[in-house]
């Protein structure tokens, strides 16, 4: 004849149970921590060299717009000198304006760092039960 359990080992069963529960819950969160982690590394990489790539180039468009009103105020220094240096400042103006708008734009247009795993996130809260 079988014997039903006794209390102990059904609490033995359950703490047991529940230590698994822990685990495997610390282990989703674990592999979760470590999603979130490369992905942030990948996002940390790709504007570091976006950022090193605009840099160089803003810097060799400052240079050449530098050196052409130089250029310009050195023509018309002994007619016009006054709109060649109005006519540069204005062009370094427009150019900032220009580079600020689609710096912004392309700040704008980029998704939010740890998406991946907020997405990851969101299954698996759906995957348990939980709301969405």
């Amino acid at each position: 004849m079988s014997e039903a359990p006794s209390e102990s080992e059904a609490a033995r069963q359950t703490a047991a149970a529940g230590r698994g529960l822990i685990a495997a819950a610390l282990a989703a969160l674990r592999t979760r921590l470590d999603l979130a982690a490369v992905e942030l590394e990948i996002y940390l990489l790709v504007f570091a060299r976006m950022l090193a790539w605009l840099f160089g180039a803003v810097a060799c468009v400052l240079l050449a717009l530098a050196f052409a009103v130089t250029a310009l105020i050195a023509a018309l220094w002994d007619t016009h000198r006054m709109l060649g240096l109005l006519g540069g400042s204005a062009a370094f103006v427009l150019l900032a304006a220009l580079l600020g708008y689609l710096g912004m734009r392309t700040l704008r247009g980029r998704g939010s760092v740890l998406s991946g795993t907020l997405a990851q996130l969101s299954e698996d809260q759906r995957r348990t039960g939980g709301t969405p």
